[in-house]
This record gives C-alpha cells, sequence and structure tokens, in this order.
C-alpha cells in the first residue's frame, strides 16, 4: 500500500481493477441465507465488498439509510468495517438483525427509523456507533445503500411468467409492503425523485468531509411505454449537495432472460444497475433553512 494512499488498503494493480466501469456480480451465484428471498429486491453481499474494499479502511464506519435485509451490514462484518443500518420495515429490520447474530454480529447497529430521520439528533441518542460532532450527529466514512426504484415493484410485468409473478405464487414479498413513510407508495416520479432526493441530503450531513456515497439505482420501464430515467435524475439531484464521482456499471449475467415486448416493441431485459458514485466536500452541503 502506497504510503499516501489516505482511503483505503489497496495496492496499485489493485486499485487499477476496482475503477474499471463495469463489474459482474449476481445475486444468485452468490445467494446465501434463505431468509433473504423474503426480500424482493437485495443487492448482494459480494457487490457491496468490492465498494468498502475501495472507499474505506478496516475498522471504518459505512451507514446504509435503507438498509433492507442488512446486505451491507453484513458485507461490513466481513470485511472488519462497522456497520449501521436504518430500516423502515420492522420485518426487514428484524431479518437483518437475525442475519447477524447468526453470524455473531452482535454489535451491529439497525435502527428502525424512516431514513427521513436519518440527521436528528434523537435519532441516534442512546446509540453506540461512530464519533459525533459538535450536534450529537455521528460521523460516516462511507455510506452505501440501494432505495426503491420508484414503484417498480408495484408494476405489473404482463404476460411473462417474471420472477415477481413466481414469488407472488409461492407467497414471497413481491414489494415493501404499506408502510407508513414508504417511498415506494409514492405515485408521483418527481416528487419521489425530490423526496429520495431530500433524504440523502440529510445523508451527507453524517458524512466525513472527502468521503464517498455509493447509491445503487436503476432506470424504470413504466406501464405508459417509455423509461423513466431514475438512476440519473437521481444523479442530477443528489449532484446538487456532493459530487457526483462517476458510476460503476453493476451487470447481472445469470439473471432470466424475459421475452418482454415480442413480436412488436423493443422492450430491454434490464441485468444491470448503477452504482453512482458522490463525494463529500465542505462546499458541497446546502445551507441549513430554518424550518
Amino acid at each position: 500500500m502506497h504510503p499516501r494512499n489516505t482511503l483505503n488498503e489497496l495496492t496499485g494493480r489493485e486499485w487499477i481493477k476496482a475503477t474499471k466501469s463495469w463489474l459482474i456480480c449476481d445475486s444468485r451465484r452468490y445467494h446465501r441465507n434463505r431468509d433473504t428471498e423474503l426480500h424482493p429486491a437485495r443487492y448482494p453481499e459480494e457487490l457491496v465488498a468490492q465498494f468498502l474494499r475501495f472507499f474505506t479502511k478496516r475498522g471504518a464506519w459505512v451507514l446504509d439509510p435503507f438498509c433492507g435485509s442488512g446486505a451491507t451490514l453484513v458485507a461490513c462484518l466481513e470485511e472488519g468495517r462497522n456497520g449501521v443500518g436504518v430500516e423502515i420495515g420492522p420485518h426487514y429490520a428484524d431479518m437483518a438483525r437475525r442475519r447477524l447474530q447468526d453470524l455473531n454480529g452482535d454489535e451491529a447497529v439497525v435502527l428502525e427509523r424512516d431514513a427521513r430521520a436519518v440527521a436528528r439528533p434523537e435519532t441516534w441518542e442512546g446509540v453506540d456507533g461512530p464519533p459525533r460532532d459538535e450536534n450529537g450527529l455521528p460521523r460516516f466514512d462511507f455510506i452505501m445503500t440501494s432505495p426503491p426504484y420508484f414503484n417498480m415493484l408495484r408494476t405489473s410485468r404482463g404476460g411473462v411468467e417474471s420472477t415477481h409473478k413466481r414469488r407472488a405464487k409461492v407467497g414471497l414479498d413481491t414489494d415493501y409492503g404499506d408502510e407508513p413513510g414508504n417511498l415506494a407508495l409514492i405515485s408521483d416520479y418527481d416528487q419521489f425523485i425530490e423526496e429520495l432526493g431530500s433524504i440523502f441530503d440529510e445523508c451527507a450531513r453524517l458524512l466525513r468531509p472527502g468521503r464517498y456515497m455509493v447509491i445503487v439505482a436503476q432506470n424504470v420501464r413504466v406501464p405508459e411505454g417509455y423509461v423513466r430515467p431514475l438512476a440519473w435524475d437521481l444523479a442530477e439531484r443528489v449532484g446538487c449537495t456532493l459530487s457526483f464521482q462517476g458510476e460503476r456499471i453493476w451487470c447481472q449475467d445469470s439473471k432470466q432472460l424475459g421475452i418482454w415486448g415480442y413480436p412488436t416493441t423493443f422492450v430491454p431485459n434490464y441485468h444491470h444497475h448503477y452504482c453512482l458514485i458522490f463525494r463529500r466536500r465542505t462546499s458541497d452541503l446546502r445551507p441549513q433553512t430554518s424550518d
């Protein structure tokens, strides 16, 4: 490791490989915990691990404001980092805690909270975790998460026998439920982007200057027959607060293909996600308003 490397513990050769703009990582290939089948949309721990190794050193503090079934926290445990998760759904918060306990990760923190409250001091009262600032807010070395992809999980997949429909047939969750505050319940796209952007504004307040946040997102085809550029709109909105540094494209090479649109219309099989990378500089944060 270079003596001036303050970001991670990689050699120059490892650094080069980690900056390639795409990577292949398949949830099915790396499936390791049956409980995660109950969560309708999760990313693999191996994906998180790659970003942890690049953007943190061992012992770093990592936040996931939409932690779901706890993939980020499991990866932190395995990579020698300290994970803190925020999850609005009691069912998924409990799932994450069980997974961590099974791995002897009792010290990992899962807060059953709305991510909108992530930068409120009362959210962190009585919580053991990273160092605090003068306002009682924790300071994180890295943030990684995957928020809801608008209302995609509540959108019909047409007549195709999709994974979504197969989950429904066997009684597995197909969306995030009706929990009050669930962002996926927002039907207006512009409102959704702004609500999500506001949450990441608050997350940015907890990120140490010079440190990074990775948001995993995907563009979404809506029933009206066109694509909402969710990842790109999110990059623009969050870029108002943090400096957008680029993306890595996560490819799923073994995901099942669907015959969407056949035989008249082009409808792509979305087997990639955008891992949007942002960095905090002191001047990046928006001034706080009086309300």
